[in-house]
């Protein structure tokens, strides 16, 4: 009697074991140290949600194509993509998994969605904004530094967000009377002699456009930009603290949270194609006061005043 009991009851915990929800992956995709930060807020939130039997997992290329290629294998119940490079890779990669992205510049330029308020395929997120806040920040420049006449645009040719964000750029010049030159970066290598190429623009500042290269190698445009003693207008407060001096967008973490709810309603079931695109609910100007004294600038003290964060 005993030992049918014990046959009993192992077969009732297969059964039970055969009937549970298996587990589902949401494979998280970055391209590198720039865009880490939405990757790890996301998965912090959606964690926090406690969904059951959802494993989070964030694999980061550290800047290298071919590992972001292996990122976009296979089939989990859901993508995260944290940029243009990363959203292009997974879509490319073909699959049926649904896809959400945390702060995708120009999401209407990339074609991956048919409209923002119904995207109508298997994308939507958060568009971050960044390429139209272009000529913004242009403008928040010569509030903060008004004796500016020349500024140099620092770009990837190639990517998506990049002529939206240059018309930008150039819309805001041709009203604040400044000059504008161009210096492409096209991928890590180019960033060698950037310091030399600033200096011979005869630029007074430099301005970050969207760019994964850019993004993923801050650490060597700041040192650059330093060494040629002008002035690096950023793209969010993230970039400010590492060294930029002036930056305006959404946080990358706050999208990260964002999606992260977006993300949740797709797990329980509602369909990503009629999930319209989001904007970022927070916009911050940040200031960094203490790259400013290091290259001997006084910014005006009105920027100050509209400045959500002041780095000392």
């Amino acid at each position: 009697m005993g030992r049918l009991l014990w046959v009993v009851l192992l077969a009732l915990l297969v059964l039970a074991g055969c009937g549970r929800t298996p587990e589902r992956e949401v494979r998280v995709v970055v391209s590198g140290p720039g865009r880490l930060a939405r990757a790890e807020a996301f998965a912090e939130r959606l964690r926090n949600y406690g969904l059951e039997r959802v494993r989070v997992t964030i694999c980061d290329a550290g800047g290298a194509p071919e590992r972001l290629v292996a990122c976009a294998e296979g089939e989990p119940a859901l993508f995260v993509t944290v940029g243009g490079v990363e959203t292009r890779t997974v879509m490319e990669a073909g699959g049926t998994a649904p896809v959400i992205y945390v702060g995708l510049a120009a999401s209407l330029d990339w074609g991956y969605v048919e409209a923002l308020s119904r995207p109508g395929g298997r994308a939507s997120g958060v568009d971050n904004n960044y390429a139209e806040l272009s000529g913004k920040r242009l403008q928040l420049l010569m509030l903060a530094l008004p004796g500016v006449r020349r500024v140099a645009v620092l770009y990837q040719p190639g990517v998506v967000p990049t002529p939206r964000g240059l018309a930008s750029v150039e819309d805001a010049a041709r009203r604040l009377g400044l000059e504008l030159v161009y210096i492409p970066v096209e991928d890590a290598k180019a960033l060698t002699g950037l310091s030399d190429r600033l200096h011979e623009s005869g630029a007074e500042a430099a301005l970050l456009m969207p760019s994964f290269v850019l993004e993923n190698h801050l650490d060597a445009v700041v040192r650059a930009t330093r060494a040629a003693g002008l002035p690096l207008v950023g793209l969010d407060a993230a970039q400010v603290e590492a060294g930029a001096f002036l930056a305006y967008g959404a946080s990358g973490a706050a999208m990260g949270r964002q999606a992260a709810r977006m993300a949740r309603q797709v797990l329980e079931g509602y369909p990503v194609a009629e999930m319209p695109v989001e904007r970022p609910q927070e916009t911050a100007l940040s200031v960094n006061l203490g790259a400013a004294r290091a290259l001997g600038l006084a910014p005006e003290a009105r920027v100050l005043d509209l400045a959500d964060e002041v780095v000392r």
